[in-house]
This record gives C-alpha cells, structure tokens and sequence, in this order.
C-alpha cells in the first residue's frame, strides 16, 4: 500500500519542495502515508490487494527465459556509484595519534630520508607507543578538544540542511 502511495504522490512531492534529494521525498511521503486515516488508507490496502490478485495472475501464465538467451556470456555488473562528497561538511575530528602523527612526521621523514611512505608510518607508531604518560595526556586533550569542534561543526552543518 505504501508503495502504490509513493508512486501516486512522489512527482506532487517533488514540485512542492523543488531540489530535495531522494532519501527526503521518501521521509515526507512516510510521514504523510502514516498520518493518513483509516478510511485513505484502507483505499491504499485495496489498491494493493488489487494489484496483487493482478501480479499473481501474470505470474500463472510467466515462464522465465532461459539463461542461454543472453546476449553475451560474460554476466552483466553493476558498477557501484560513489556517493558525492558535500565540500561544506566539516572534516572529522583527529584521534590524539594523528595530532601526534602530524606534528613529528616531518622530522621522522627528514631523519631517514630513504624510509617509504608505510616505513615512517611504522616508525611514528613505535615511537606513539613508547610517549611518556604526560604527553599522551597532552595529546588526549587535543584531541577531545578536536572532538568537540568537530560535533559543534556537526551542529551548526545538520542545522542548515
């Protein structure tokens, strides 16, 4: 019954709020088809049984075709699509070895100028773990601080969508 409410609704959605992305239409219709009454909404349930009784006579007489009648032999994939990225949503906040990570990777990468990527990574982790219990603190502390900037940004970014 939803279903058969979203599709007969979704284009009126749509006009009305001009620009609202896919997951939104589908929140307004939900909300909209639980706020109907029993009366509207038994009209949908009717529609549906309707159009069950339909799908389930179609399906007597459908005979699936057969898998050699494919145009190619190689199976058909999906390519995934990446989800754009909104350049206005604040960055994540850093966990107290990153901080540490950042501050010291120049110096690491200048003492063994011959180390790869994975190496001076390696080495910043060695020497993260072997912090004294006052500067992990100190580092903790910048990192909460950076956890809450980072759920403030969240605050004030989720209030302008």
């Amino acid at each position: 019954a939803f279903f058969l409410y979203s599709n007969a609704n979704r284009q009126r959605v749509r006009d009305e709020n001009k620009g609202i992305a896919f997951g939104q239409v589908a929140k307004i219709l939900s909300t909209e088809f639980r706020a109907l009454s029993d009366k509207e909404r038994k009209t949908w349930e009717k529609k549906a049984g309707k159009d069950k009784i339909r799908y389930q006579d179609e399906m007597k007489d459908y005979v699936p075709p057969s898998e050699s009648d494919s145009d190619s032999d190689e199976p058909k994939s999906r390519a995934k699509k990446k989800k754009v990225k909104d350049p206005n949503k604040p960055k994540r906040n850093q966990s107290s070895f990153f901080l540490y990570s950042n501050e010291v990777r120049s110096t690491v990468r200048t003492e063994n100028p011959s180390a790869k990527f994975g190496d001076i990574a390696k080495i910043i982790s060695v020497q993260f773990r072997a912090l004294s219990e006052k500067e992990r603190k100190r580092l903790d502390k910048l990192a909460a601080k950076d956890k809450e900037r980072y759920q403030k940004a969240m605050v004030d970014y989720n209030a302008t969508l």
